[in-house]
């Protein structure tokens, strides 16, 4: 099944968030929710680099989604590591994984080399909100063979495995205005998601205009909170 992708790829996230240094839970405004044939679950996690580690899984009516961000600490100079998969018992209608830049980040020998190890028959255009917020090594695809389904799972394992060695060795900034660069790229990464027209339509489908803003603005892309140490 095409969806086997969307658990493969929820196992190999949740594992290595629960095996992050230092990881606690990350209080969630909405772990469940549920309506009619929607079944949303969310799972949150911060360490001392990461403001948080976000993972959600959801169902309806044979429609697989998972969505999955690591949002750093605007202290450290770290980028955003971001995946989705919209799946159906029968394709992969979509499937995306990106190392997102921030100012400042420009680590990207490994990352531009495992990119250029894999492409995509599929490959689908980014959309118009999202053209300054990817990376040049961002994968956009749908997936309609097996072979594209394994590779897309080693690719995000690579990403992932890249991205934590960063986020290991990374020491924190206290250059404020960096830091403050940072900071607003994340606030920026946020509002330019938050212009997805599909995820808004769901929810507002099911639920309303009220609901759907504010899951996608506390749950899915909140913005960081900056605290000055005195």
């Amino acid at each position: 099944m095409q969806n086997d992708i969307v658990q493969d790829i929820a196992v190999l996230l949740s594992y290595t968030m629960q095996d992050l240094p230092d990881v606690e839970p990350l209080k969630c405004p909405m772990e469940e929710v549920k309506k009619e044939d929607l079944i949303i679950k969310n799972t949150m996690y911060k360490t001392a680099k990461l403001r948080k580690v976000h993972l959600e899984l959801a169902e309806l009516k044979g429609l697989k989604i998972l969505h999955s961000v690591f949002f750093p600490d605007p202290h450290y100079n770290l980028p955003i590591f971001g995946c989705d998969i919209v799946a159906t018992e029968k394709a992969v209608t979509a499937a995306i994984v990106d190392i997102s830049p921030v100012r400042g980040y420009d680590n990207w020998d490994d990352i531009r080399e495992i990119s250029n190890e894999y492409n995509f028959k599929g490959k689908r255009p980014l959309p118009l909100w999202g053209d300054d917020v990817f990376s040049p090594y961002c994968k956009f695809t749908r997936l309609n063979e097996d072979i594209d389904i394994a590779n897309f799972y080693c690719l995000v394992m690579h990403y992932l495995r890249i991205y934590l060695l960063e986020v290991n060795k990374c020491e924190r900034d206290t250059d404020w205005v960096k830091t403050m660069l940072r900071y607003d790229d994340q606030i920026y990464y946020c509002d330019q998601q938050k212009k997805n027209d599909k995820t808004r339509g769901i929810l507002e489908k099911l639920f309303d205009k009220d609901f759907a803003t504010n899951y996608i603005d506390n749950v899915l892309f909140d913005k960081p909170i900056m605290r000055v140490a005195l």
